[in-house]
């Protein structure tokens, strides 16, 4: 940038020399030759950089850098422009008497007469390098930072503004590895518990599985034991109808017994009657007899009238006994009759009692049955709702297992996000420790000399 001084028409030499005065007090102050031989420095100047007025007057202003800058172009060309009326501000590192570097915030203004010819070149420059190295310990702070290390922490400084800075960053940084420290622990107890779970869903998924293979297994064994339920069901049912076919035939035996027990009765009773009647015959038979004998005997007693008589009456005694002789035979089958016949009442009365006990037995046999089948009916029913919420339980189940791997997947990927997590917190370094360094001035000044 080029410039003309040109004084306002009120302006007044006083003010020039209040305005010098001023700057000449704040301000390290130098004016060279255009080409940049040293005429002149006020003491905030010399103080800076250590030489008195003697040692540098005359001298050249490449005494206040590093010999290799200026020997480069880009020194030469500094001073070219300067020399033809260049202006020039900026931060520069100069090269104090005892060789430490310090740092300058300068403006190169050339001085022009009225034609504009630059008459010489002032530099009216601060000393920057207190602060500069402060900045310059902020930026390693946060390239400190940068490289993950949160123990770094910047110097206390007397320069408000830096100390402000600092102090921000320094707490900044302490809530970061607080912060840091407090994520570390939970990523390590997450990618715990995302191993713990991922190992639990492992296993949980081969018992959901197993599960479900079991009531798969189960469904069809219920399956399998309902029909057969209903097959015993339809069977207890069959013997039920059998049951009730056998009491009626039973029934039916007992009528018959219960007939021939009354027909036993009639012929008991009418044996009895041919008893008596035999027994009338026998009677007759004995009291014909009697009157054959007692007829004969009149027949003997008659002689010879009467020897036809007694033919007769020998006849009649004849057929007497024939007749009670058969009287006796039919008396004694018709005792021997009787006896069977009431052997056979005995008889068919037990049967009858033995068919009542069994029709009660039936009875007895078809409630049973009666129950079985519908208890067998209600176990039926009751297996199939059982098969009908096995197979709902192994639809939950089985979509327990398509949970459970997804569950599993989602674990996994927690551990590996843990996992990665664990290793970029692990990039910090974090501790209780504090502590502060600063680039050395040195350093900082030769890397931006080195920039020049």
């Amino acid at each position: 940038m080029f410039f003309k001084r040109k004084p306002p028409k009120d302006h007044t030499v006083s003010d020039d020399h209040m305005m010098s005065e001023m700057i000449n007090r704040t301000q390290a102050v130098i004016e060279f030759e255009p080409d940049g031989t040293i005429i002149r420095a006020n003491e905030n100047f010399l103080k800076t950089l250590g030489y008195s007025a003697e040692e540098i007057i005359g001298q050249h202003h490449r005494m206040f850098v590093y010999e290799t800058f200026a020997k480069t172009e880009r020194y030469k060309k500094m001073w070219e422009d300067l020399a033809e009326g260049a202006f020039m501000a900026d931060q520069f590192p100069r090269v104090r008497k005892d060789g430490e570097v310090v740092w300058i915030q300068a403006t190169y203004a050339p001085l022009l007469d009225d034609d504009g010819k630059v008459l010489r070149i002032m530099k009216i420059a601060t000393d920057i390098t207190q602060r500069r190295g402060e900045l310059l310990s902020i930026a390693t702070a946060l390239e400190e930072l940068r490289d993950g290390n949160l123990t770094h922490r910047c110097k206390a400084s007397d320069l408000d503004d830096i100390q402000r800075l600092s102090s921000s960053y320094n707490q900044a940084v302490e809530a970061l590895e607080q912060a840091m420290s407090t994520a570390g622990a939970v990523a390590h107890r997450v990618e715990t518990t995302a191993d713990e779970l991922q190992s639990s869903s492992g296993e949980l998924s081969q018992r959901t599985e197993n599960q479900a293979a079991t009531l798969e297994q189960t469904a069809a064994a219920v399956e399998q034991l309902t029909a057969t339920v209903r097959s015993a069901a339809e069977g207890a049912k069959d013997v039920e109808a059998t049951v009730r076919t056998a009491r009626d035939t039973v029934e039916k035996s007992g009528e018959v017994v219960t007939d021939t027990i009354k027909a036993m009765s009639q012929i008991e009773d009418s044996s009895n009657e041919i008893s008596k009647i035999i027994s009338v015959i026998d009677d007759i038979a004995f009291q014909t007899n009697l009157l054959a004998l007692n007829a004969g005997v009149e027949a003997a007693r008659a002689g010879d009238a009467g020897r036809g008589f007694a033919v007769v009456a020998s006849e009649v005694r004849g057929l007497a006994q024939r007749s009670a002789d058969a009287a006796g035979e039919i008396k004694g089958l018709i005792t021997q009759s009787s006896i069977h016949v009431t052997n056979g009442v005995t008889l068919v009365a037990r049967s009858g009692t033995e068919l009542e006990t069994i029709i009660k037995s039936i009875n007895s046999i078809a409630a049973n049955v009666t129950e079985i089948a519908r208890g067998a009916e209600e176990q039926a029913v009751t297996l199939n709702e059982i098969n009908t919420g096995i197979g709902q339980l192994d639809g939950v189940t089985q979509t327990n297992a398509a949970m459970v791997e997804e569950t599993t997947a989602a674990s996994t990927s927690l551990a590996q996000d843990a996992k990665e997590m664990t290793r970029e917190i692990a990039r910090f370094k974090i501790g209780g420790g504090s502590g502060a360094s600063q680039m050395p001035s040195g350093q900082a000044d030769q890397d931006c000399i080195a920039a020049e």
